[in-house]
Protein backbone atom coordinates (compact mmCIF):
# COMPACT_ATOMS: atom_id res chain seq x y z
CA UNK A 1 0.00 0.00 0.00
CA UNK A 2 1.23 3.69 -0.86
CA UNK A 3 1.32 6.46 1.99
CA UNK A 4 -2.22 7.78 1.33
CA UNK A 5 -4.14 3.85 1.83
CA UNK A 6 -0.89 3.68 4.86
CA UNK A 7 -3.12 6.38 6.54
CA UNK A 8 -6.67 5.13 5.59
CA UNK A 9 -5.54 1.73 6.95
CA UNK A 10 -3.98 3.05 10.21
CA UNK A 11 -6.19 5.48 10.87
CA UNK A 12 -3.17 8.14 10.89
CA UNK A 13 -3.07 11.12 9.38
CA UNK A 14 -0.33 11.86 6.15
CA UNK A 15 1.36 14.08 8.30
CA UNK A 16 1.64 11.83 11.69
CA UNK A 17 3.15 9.56 9.26
CA UNK A 18 5.66 11.19 7.78
CA UNK A 19 6.44 13.02 11.17
CA UNK A 20 7.18 8.89 12.69
CA UNK A 21 9.46 8.51 9.77
CA UNK A 22 11.59 11.47 10.04
CA UNK A 23 11.99 10.80 14.24
CA UNK A 24 12.35 7.03 13.34
CA UNK A 25 9.68 5.43 15.19
CA UNK A 26 8.54 4.29 11.53
CA UNK A 27 10.44 2.04 9.16
CA UNK A 28 11.07 2.61 5.84
CA UNK A 29 8.66 1.15 3.50
CA UNK A 30 9.87 -0.55 0.23
CA UNK A 31 11.30 1.83 -2.65
CA UNK A 32 8.86 2.27 -5.30
CA UNK A 33 10.37 5.34 -7.32
CA UNK A 34 12.39 8.04 -6.00
CA UNK A 35 9.65 9.72 -3.91
CA UNK A 36 7.25 6.56 -3.18
CA UNK A 37 7.31 4.01 -1.00
CA UNK A 38 5.27 0.25 -0.44
CA UNK A 39 3.90 0.07 3.03
CA UNK A 40 2.69 -3.23 4.42
CA UNK A 41 0.94 -4.74 8.29
CA UNK A 42 4.07 -4.15 10.13
CA UNK A 43 3.84 -0.41 9.03
CA UNK A 44 -0.12 -0.49 10.32
CA UNK A 45 0.45 -2.37 13.34
CA UNK A 46 3.76 0.14 14.30
CA UNK A 47 1.05 2.77 13.95
CA UNK A 48 -1.55 1.40 16.14
CA UNK A 49 1.15 0.94 18.32
CA UNK A 50 2.27 4.57 18.51
CA UNK A 51 -1.54 5.65 18.52
CA UNK A 52 -2.23 3.21 21.63
CA UNK A 53 0.88 5.04 23.57
CA UNK A 54 -0.10 8.04 22.59
CA UNK A 55 -3.96 8.39 23.21
CA UNK A 56 -4.08 6.06 25.99
CA UNK A 57 -0.47 6.35 27.99
CA UNK A 58 0.28 10.03 26.49
CA UNK A 59 3.91 8.95 26.08
CA UNK A 60 6.02 11.62 24.65
CA UNK A 61 8.01 11.19 21.65
CA UNK A 62 11.21 10.22 22.96
CA UNK A 63 9.98 7.43 25.48
CA UNK A 64 8.05 5.64 21.98
CA UNK A 65 11.10 6.08 20.04
CA UNK A 66 13.27 4.54 22.67
CA UNK A 67 10.33 1.60 22.55
CA UNK A 68 10.61 1.50 18.39
CA UNK A 69 14.13 0.91 18.34
CA UNK A 70 14.23 -2.30 21.09
CA UNK A 71 11.44 -3.74 18.25
CA UNK A 72 13.57 -2.78 15.64
CA UNK A 73 16.98 -3.98 16.48
CA UNK A 74 17.50 -7.51 15.72
CA UNK A 75 19.84 -8.12 18.67
CA UNK A 76 16.39 -7.65 21.07
CA UNK A 77 14.05 -9.93 22.00
CA UNK A 78 10.49 -9.30 23.17
CA UNK A 79 11.04 -9.11 27.06
CA UNK A 80 13.52 -5.98 26.53
CA UNK A 81 10.25 -4.42 24.79
CA UNK A 82 7.62 -4.97 27.09
CA UNK A 83 9.80 -4.25 30.20
CA UNK A 84 10.22 -0.22 28.58
CA UNK A 85 6.50 -0.63 27.51
CA UNK A 86 5.92 -1.25 31.26
CA UNK A 87 8.10 1.45 31.95
CA UNK A 88 6.24 3.91 29.54
CA UNK A 89 2.63 2.71 31.12
CA UNK A 90 3.40 2.99 34.97
CA UNK A 91 5.16 6.49 34.04
CA UNK A 92 8.93 5.29 35.74
CA UNK A 93 11.94 5.79 34.49
CA UNK A 94 15.29 3.66 35.03
CA UNK A 95 16.47 6.18 37.32
CA UNK A 96 13.07 5.01 39.90
CA UNK A 97 15.43 4.38 43.12
CA UNK A 98 13.59 5.04 46.41
CA UNK A 99 16.03 6.53 48.64
CA UNK A 100 15.87 7.10 52.56
CA UNK A 101 15.75 11.13 53.70
CA UNK A 102 19.68 11.64 54.02
CA UNK A 103 19.82 10.77 49.61
CA UNK A 104 21.43 7.26 50.43
CA UNK A 105 19.63 4.15 48.96
CA UNK A 106 16.52 3.00 51.44
CA UNK A 107 16.24 -0.94 51.90
CA UNK A 108 13.87 -2.67 49.47
CA UNK A 109 10.51 -3.35 51.34
CA UNK A 110 10.65 -6.68 52.87
CA UNK A 111 6.66 -7.10 51.90
CA UNK A 112 8.15 -7.89 48.69
CA UNK A 113 10.55 -10.27 48.91
CA UNK A 114 8.21 -11.86 51.08
CA UNK A 115 5.23 -12.07 48.29
CA UNK A 116 7.82 -13.16 45.64
CA UNK A 117 8.86 -16.31 47.66
CA UNK A 118 5.26 -16.75 48.30
CA UNK A 119 4.29 -16.58 44.59
CA UNK A 120 7.21 -18.56 43.30
CA UNK A 121 8.24 -15.65 41.10
CA UNK A 122 11.61 -15.08 40.38
CA UNK A 123 13.46 -12.23 42.31
CA UNK A 124 14.96 -10.23 39.70
CA UNK A 125 15.10 -6.33 39.52
CA UNK A 126 12.01 -4.61 37.42
CA UNK A 127 10.36 -1.30 36.75
CA UNK A 128 7.20 -2.59 38.48
CA UNK A 129 9.10 -4.11 41.83
CA UNK A 130 10.95 -0.52 41.40
CA UNK A 131 7.93 1.51 41.45
CA UNK A 132 6.06 -0.86 44.17
CA UNK A 133 9.25 -0.34 46.30
CA UNK A 134 8.59 3.26 46.27
CA UNK A 135 4.30 2.83 46.84
CA UNK A 136 5.03 0.17 49.93
CA UNK A 137 7.40 2.83 51.24
CA UNK A 138 4.61 5.62 50.63
CA UNK A 139 2.17 3.44 52.58
CA UNK A 140 4.28 3.16 55.37
CA UNK A 141 4.56 7.11 55.56
CA UNK A 142 0.67 7.87 55.38
CA UNK A 143 0.36 4.75 58.27
CA UNK A 144 -1.49 2.92 55.75
CA UNK A 145 -1.03 -1.59 55.67
CA UNK A 146 1.78 -2.46 53.95
CA UNK A 147 3.05 -5.84 55.23
CA UNK A 148 3.61 -8.97 53.26
CA UNK A 149 -0.20 -10.40 54.05
CA UNK A 150 -1.12 -7.61 52.97
CA UNK A 151 0.61 -7.37 49.92
CA UNK A 152 -0.21 -11.25 49.38
CA UNK A 153 -3.22 -10.75 49.27
CA UNK A 154 -3.86 -8.44 46.43
CA UNK A 155 -0.79 -10.43 44.83
CA UNK A 156 -2.64 -13.82 44.99
CA UNK A 157 -5.81 -13.09 42.78
CA UNK A 158 -3.17 -10.28 40.59
CA UNK A 159 -1.34 -13.79 39.48
CA UNK A 160 -4.12 -15.20 38.24
CA UNK A 161 -5.39 -12.00 36.21
CA UNK A 162 -1.93 -11.44 34.70
CA UNK A 163 -1.98 -15.16 33.58
CA UNK A 164 -5.21 -14.63 31.79
CA UNK A 165 -4.13 -11.34 30.28
CA UNK A 166 -0.65 -13.25 28.84
CA UNK A 167 -3.37 -15.49 27.34
CA UNK A 168 -5.29 -12.82 25.62
CA UNK A 169 -2.15 -11.49 24.29
CA UNK A 170 -1.14 -14.45 22.63
CA UNK A 171 -4.16 -16.02 21.92
CA UNK A 172 -6.44 -13.71 20.14
CA UNK A 173 -8.08 -14.61 17.08
CA UNK A 174 -6.81 -12.75 13.64
CA UNK A 175 -3.42 -13.12 14.21
CA UNK A 176 -1.52 -13.04 10.61
CA UNK A 177 2.11 -14.36 10.63
CA UNK A 178 4.93 -12.64 13.00
CA UNK A 179 6.84 -10.58 10.54
CA UNK A 180 10.76 -10.21 10.04
CA UNK A 181 12.29 -9.64 12.94
CA UNK A 182 9.33 -10.73 15.13
CA UNK A 183 9.80 -14.24 15.71
CA UNK A 184 7.72 -14.64 19.40
CA UNK A 185 6.59 -17.84 18.73
CA UNK A 186 3.33 -16.84 18.82
CA UNK A 187 2.45 -16.19 15.08
CA UNK A 188 1.97 -12.12 16.17
CA UNK A 189 4.33 -9.60 15.95
CA UNK A 190 6.18 -7.94 18.84
CA UNK A 191 4.48 -4.89 17.75
CA UNK A 192 0.74 -6.01 18.12
CA UNK A 193 2.03 -7.63 21.17
CA UNK A 194 3.68 -4.86 22.90
CA UNK A 195 0.47 -2.77 22.06
CA UNK A 196 -1.76 -5.17 23.81
CA UNK A 197 0.26 -5.30 26.75
CA UNK A 198 0.03 -1.50 26.85
CA UNK A 199 -3.81 -1.39 25.91
CA UNK A 200 -4.81 -4.37 28.50
CA UNK A 201 -2.55 -2.53 31.34
CA UNK A 202 -4.71 0.57 31.26
CA UNK A 203 -8.31 -1.01 30.53
CA UNK A 204 -8.05 -4.05 32.89
CA UNK A 205 -6.25 -1.33 35.36
CA UNK A 206 -9.18 0.65 35.25
CA UNK A 207 -11.43 -2.62 35.58
CA UNK A 208 -9.78 -3.54 38.54
CA UNK A 209 -10.23 0.12 39.95
CA UNK A 210 -13.63 0.05 39.04
CA UNK A 211 -14.40 -3.30 40.81
CA UNK A 212 -12.87 -2.80 44.11
CA UNK A 213 -14.87 1.05 44.07
CA UNK A 214 -17.96 -1.04 43.68
CA UNK A 215 -17.34 -3.26 45.96
CA UNK A 216 -16.79 -0.70 48.65
CA UNK A 217 -19.88 0.80 47.33
CA UNK A 218 -22.56 -2.83 47.68
CA UNK A 219 -20.81 -3.56 50.97
CA UNK A 220 -21.18 -0.02 52.40
CA UNK A 221 -24.83 -0.57 51.11
CA UNK A 222 -25.37 -3.87 52.56
CA UNK A 223 -24.07 -2.61 55.64
CA UNK A 224 -26.06 0.17 56.17
CA UNK A 225 -29.44 -2.26 55.76
CA UNK A 226 -28.32 -4.24 58.15
CA UNK A 227 -30.11 -4.34 61.57
CA UNK A 228 -28.84 -2.11 64.31
CA UNK A 229 -28.10 -4.11 67.61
Amino acid sequence: MLLAELAEASGTSTASIKFYRREGLLPPGDRVTATRQEYGSRHVERLQLIQVLRELVDAPIARIGRLTAILDDPDQGLLPALAEAQRITLGVGDEEDPCASDGTRAPEHPSIAAMLEHLGWPDVPSAPRQALDSLLHSLDAWGAPSGAEVLIGYAEPMQRIARADMAWMRRLPGDAPAGPGADNGSGTSDDVLVMRAVAGTVAYDRLVQLLRALGHTSLSVLEDRSPRP
